[in-house]
């Protein structure tokens, strides 16, 4: 048996930890059961920890416990196993590498253009240059670098590592995450290292209303250059006022959301020199995995009815355009990027565009926006975001790529006069690099592509942090992150990347308890500070790592956002009781009943089945006493696991006074009458019901489901737990009818539409990149496969065949191996192949209830 993918903190071959005491994973490969394991760790040539032959299954979180770690260490670490026989394994080796653990280890100073910024004016991209000469042998060199803005840095002509539109998106108001990259292969005798510095999140156009400088108005640069020699020797190149600097170069414009103007003629002069500019916040470790270009797509070329040339890359993503051409200096090529076609089939942006002042404003402006009273507004109104790229041909042969934008889109119009071939056109998919971990393959083709749009919705929206969609808003609203997680922890590896968004969520939680609903800061605070504590979103900082926790079987994510969790659930408490005093007197249970405060409620139910337009006095005491007795559980269980005896106490008290309190509010009769599908899943879904309540509600949502021709109805929050809870109520039969419903609304019908990514609302009127419909994804993988995680090591597979599949094939690479359930229709009923990997086991339950307990292997059942 040997030990297979290891990794350090979720990652492979890290070379940027702060932690301490990283813990190692591995999976196992060969043998039947792990009985024991070895790990050394060196350093600087030494043995620095030796755990010896440790009696243990575990191959996940087992922390480093080994002389103390410093500032720039490389350790490398090697674990062999023993299997069910005592037989020994192989040594396997992996690493890791330590960033700059103290604010003493940056000797480099922050800088900036020499210029002075102005209100109402946008900047090109700033040019740094230094020159430097290495002349003796190289050992090892490290760049260590971030910036207020987005960096691309050079050495010699080449880009520095693959992380795009670095160093990420964080509330530079309070963490600001840098990189480390291993340039030693870069270096020459004779060295130039060159940095772009562009606008990025800092101080470019962000939020759904396009604000700028909502971080300051001055972007800046620190970077440190260490050079180990041979000979024992360092030397550190530092950023500081002798970096050379202009702003003269090719990239007039950069702005993540409206796009860039790039002139191929110019080239940086370099003519004057950065200034030093004080910054008091000392950068921390990502520890995320990178952004990185992805897939690519060659374009082909249509003509519009009205005659407009437009370039078709096939596929709706977030990313990248690329080009070569060879134009007369001075041509102009113009691109504008968006997402559909209109019904005239003429390109258009109005679905991912708003209105904003062509000139900075000021709250009372912010307000009109947020109120959809933009047409009060006497300033000049533009659109946003533009998506727009103008380039300007230097005469010879030009390559571009877009260094500092994103956009969402599947299609560009382009203007231009110089001659081109659409396949001199890419557009590159830019996305987080999470390992991909889950598939699924079914006889329904449709239902397939639902779930590839599903992954492209997931790609397009996993960039750096979990934002709503690539175009209109980019925001990390937190209700859709967490309904999503389960799914999109079937689909790839997001241990990392929800690591360091809930730090992000820890950095924006205000004094009272509640997030901003959307994660980091955008500005706009009467926004979304108002919604933070809605049900459904402000719930994320507890649901989140709640789920976490299960799917990784890493307890420190709860412990280590324990505060951040008992603060929202405290706010929660402090909240409860009815708005109307007289409501309190008639109400036995008024403690636990929840409803105070701004809630979004069911956001974006079908059309003719929500409550209409929200306002702040909008009441959802629905929604609220469910979420306050959903969350309340999870924070007694976890408080439980924790040793918390006093907040398991008073966790426990307000779950099962909200489920009284729901009760008598909403179930007095004995069930719950309405075709509103949201009102009867979610008592199901939140533990609410019980006994004679909970069939008599499960029977009322199967009518429900009928009587509106097995068509989705629900809204963001209930989405993911519809399926579910008809499968849990018998009828799995009703859950297939509306997962292959391909009449709108559902999620067929937009594939039947030529959709490649998920919409944001049934009827595709506004974002069409937008994950958190695709939470049904979920329940392919969980019931269709029936692949489920039961704790360290160990599986329950209880696959649920249905509706017109004749086959169904769902893998997940899970954190303890690859698992996977297959199954398909035969001439008398059914044959299924389980694969359960080594060292883990498994409980397979068939369709008729026959049981199996399994150890590793392949497993083929007939029905």
């Amino acid at each position: 048996m040997r030990a297979i993918h290891l990794k350090t903190e979720y990652l492979a071959n890290p070379v940027t930890l702060d932690i301490l005491n990283p813990r190692f994973f591995w999976k196992c490969d060969g043998g039947v059961k792990q009985t024991a394991y070895q790990i050394q760790a060196i350093c600087n040539d030494s043995v620095i920890w030796d755990s010896g032959k440790v009696s243990s299954a575990s191959m996940t979180h087992i922390r480093y416990d080994g002389q103390t770690l410093h500032s720039r260490d490389v350790v490398y670490w090697s674990v062999k196993l023993w299997d069910e026989n005592d037989g020994e394994g192989e040594w396997v080796t992996s690493s890791f590498e330590m960033g700059l653990l103290e604010e003493e280890d940056w000797r480099a100073k922050w800088i900036s253009g020499n210029y002075s910024p102005e209100n109402n004016t946008r900047y090109p991209v700033d040019c740094f240059k230094l020159e430097f000469l290495a002349e003796s042998e190289i050992k090892k060199a490290r760049l260590y670098i971030t910036a207020n803005g987005l960096y691309e840095a050079k050495i010699n002509g080449l880009k520095v590592g693959d992380f795009c539109l670095a160093p990420g998106c964080t509330d530079y108001r309070y963490r600001l995450q840098y990189q480390a990259y291993d340039v030693t292969s870069m270096l020459n005798n004779d060295n130039t290292l060159e940095i772009q510095l562009a606008d990025g999140w800092y101080r470019g156009s962000i939020g759904c209303f396009g604000l700028t400088n909502v971080f300051g108005r001055q972007t800046k640069l620190l970077c440190q250059l260490e050079v180990h020699y041979a000979d024992g020797t360092t030397e550190t190149m530092i950023s500081d006022e002798h970096f050379r600097w202009s702003n003269d170069g090719p990239l007039r414009f950069a702005d993540l959301k409206d796009g860039e103007v790039y002139d191929a003629s110019k080239v940086p002069s370099y003519s004057g020199n950065a200034i030093v500019v004080p910054e008091d916040r000392v950068p921390t470790a990502s520890m995320n995995v990178d952004v990185r270009e992805k897939e690519v797509f060659t374009a082909t070329l249509m003509t519009t009815p009205n005659g407009k040339k437009v370039l078709d890359f096939g596929q709706n993503i977030a990313g990248f355009i690329s080009f070569t051409v060879r134009g007369e200096k001075g041509q102009i090529i113009k691109l504008r990027c968006g997402e559909i076609l209109d019904d005239n089939g003429e390109f258009t942006q109005e679905n991912i565009q708003v209105k904003k002042p062509a000139n900075e404003f000021g709250q009372e402006t912010e307000f009109l926006l947020i109120t959809g009273n933009s047409s009060e507004i006497k300033d000049e109104l533009v659109p946003t975001p533009k998506q727009e790229i103008e380039f300007i041909c230097s005469g010879n042969t030009d390559n571009y790529k877009m260094a500092f934008s994103v956009f969402g889109f599947q299609y560009a119009e382009i203007e231009t006069e110089v001659q081109f071939d659409a396949s001199q056109f890419s557009a590159i998919a830019v996305y987080s690099d999470l390992e991909q971990t889950g598939d699924f393959e079914c006889s329904n083709d449709n239902v397939n592509k639902f779930f590839e749009n599903t992954r492209w919705s997931m790609k397009g929206n996993f960039l750096d942090i979990p934002t709503d969609c690539p175009t209109r808003e980019r925001l990390g609203w937190t209700g859709d992150a967490q309904v999503f997680f389960n799914t999109g922890a079937f689909f790839m590896n997001v241990a990392p990347f929800f690591r360091k968004w809930m730090l992000d969520i820890a950095d924006g939680q205000f004094e009272d308890g509640r997030s901003s609903a959307v994660v980091p800061y955008t500005g706009a605070d009467m926004m979304y500070k108002a919604t933070g504590g809605s049900v459904g979103w402000g719930d994320a900082v507890v649901l989140i790592p709640y789920r976490y926790w299960k799917r990784y079987g890493d307890l420190s994510i709860i412990r280590d956002c324990y505060t951040v969790m008992r603060k929202y659930a405290m706010y929660m408490i402090e909240n409860t009781g009815p708005v109307d005093v007289l409501e309190a007197n008639e109400n036995p249970y008024s403690r636990y009943t929840y409803e105070k405060g701004m809630h979004l409620g069911e956001w974006l139910e079908a059309e003719n089945y929500g409550d209409g337009p929200i306002s702040s006095s909008t009441r959802r005491t629905e929604e609220c006493t469910a979420y306050l007795h959903y969350t309340m559980t999870h924070m007694a269980e976890i408080a439980c696991t924790l040793g918390k005896s006093e907040d398991e106490k008073r966790f426990t008290e307000y779950a099962e006074g909200a489920k009284k309190a729901y009760d008598w509010l909403f179930l007095q009769s004995g069930t719950i009458d309405t075709d509103r599908q949201a009102k009867l899943v979610r008592p199901l879904a939140l533990g609410l019901l019980s006994g004679e309540k909970k069939q008599n509600v499960s029977h009322r949502l199967v009518k429900a489901v009928e009587n509106r021709g097995y068509h989705i109805g629900t809204g963001f929050l209930s989405t993911p737990f519809i399926l579910p809870v008809l499968t849990e109520a018998g009828r799995a039969d009703i859950a297939y009818k509306m997962l292959e419903n391909e009449d709108a609304p559902s999620w067929l019908a937009e594939v039947k539409a030529g959709a490649t990514t998920v919409w944001e609302n049934w009827n595709g009127e506004a974002s069409r990149n937008h994950y958190s419909p695709g939470s049904v994804c979920e329940w392919l993988f969980d019931t269709v496969g029936g692949i489920r995680m039961s704790g360290e090591n160990s599986f329950i597979i209880q696959p649920i065949p249905g509706g017109t599949l004749t086959y169904a094939n769902a893998q997940y690479d899970s954190i303890y191996g690859a698992v996977a359930s297959k199954w398909e229709a035969t001439n008398t009923g059914y044959r299924f192949h389980i694969e359960v990997p080594s060292n883990t086991n498994a409980k397979i339950i068939m369709p008729n209830n026959e049981t199996y307990d399994v150890t590793c292997g392949t497993f083929i059942y007939e029905l």
